[in-house]
């Protein structure tokens, strides 16, 4: 499988690495001190901790205990905590290609990949991670219930083959807004089958989520491994859905196609049956 998503990997490696990836180039300048210096961070899980973020990927604007500011393009697969409980970001900066942990405490801004600062950030953290900084009683009791259904909703997007829909429109090296929708729109379907319930703004949060994957082939692997093991009426379902976001754009590019041909050989045994 690693061949297949080497596309994917350089587009999104080609803007960690500030060189111009295709088709869309990147205005951010990514930096970095000369020496990083970690934070200590608990390796259990606590009572109401984000074990997993599932690569949701930004640029982050941050100060390190030293007062170094750094600028780093950071895929976020956990949340952690501090002896003191302060959360902290843990990620693999493209930047240094090693996994680097960022407290919250000492972000100062966070962009989206085109430089575009999106704030405020105490509100970013709280939509995309459920994570409340600074601390209330009041906002810890509403993030407590925003936790428990934004995970919900998290896990049926990647119960249902979310990870995989995102790595077919990434296939082309973007994914684009249509192809998002697509996503949204399978994941709709299969929420009204659970009989969940989402409105407006956690639709919202939802876009800004697949949007934001960027499914390593490691991932993708586990990820077929458990479909492939699943009711084989899902997988069927996940190709139908995958197939869908490669035609949402109009424009069905080799390089999906590929993918969902091998997607389907892996977890069909058969290939792609595709006009």
């Amino acid at each position: 499988m690693v061949s297949v998503f080497s596309d994917v990997r350089a587009y999104f490696q080609s803007k960690a690495d500030n060189a111009p990836p295709p088709p869309i180039a990147t205005a951010v300048n990514l930096a970095a001190p000369a020496a990083d210096h970690g934070d200590e961070v608990v390796s259990r899980k606590s009572p109401g901790l984000i074990e997993h973020a599932e690569g949701q990927s930004f640029v982050l604007h941050y100060r390190d205990s030293d007062g170094h500011l750094s600028v780093r393009a950071v895929s976020v697969w956990a949340i952690r905590h501090t002896d003191y409980g302060v959360p902290v970001l843990v990620a693999k900066c493209h930047l240094r290609k090693a996994t680097r942990y960022f407290r919250v405490d000492r972000i100062e801004a966070v962009a989206d990949f085109n430089g575009v600062i999106i704030e405020p950030t105490t509100k970013f953290l709280n939509d995309t991670f459920g994570v409340v900084w600074p601390p209330s009683d009041e906002a810890l009791v509403q993030a407590d219930e925003f936790q428990r259904r934004w995970s919900r909703l998290r896990g049926i997007c990647r119960e249902n083959g979310g990870i995989l829909l995102a790595a077919v429109g990434l296939a082309d090296g973007e994914l684009i807004p249509d192809e998002v929708g697509a996503i949204l729109d399978y994941v709709k379907t299969c929420c009204a089958r659970m009989k969940f319930e989402f409105g407006e703004n956690e639709e919202n949060r939802l876009r800004l989520y697949v949007g934001r994957l960027r499914p390593t082939a490691e991932l993708i692997d586990r990820e077929i491994e458990r479909l492939t093991q699943d009711d084989p009426n899902r997988v069927v379902a996940t190709l139908s859905a995958c197939a869908k976001v490669m035609e949402a754009d109009g424009d069905i590019h080799p390089a999906e196609i590929k993918v969902l041909d091998q997607f389907s050989r892996e977890m069909t045994g058969l290939p792609l049956q595709y006009p």
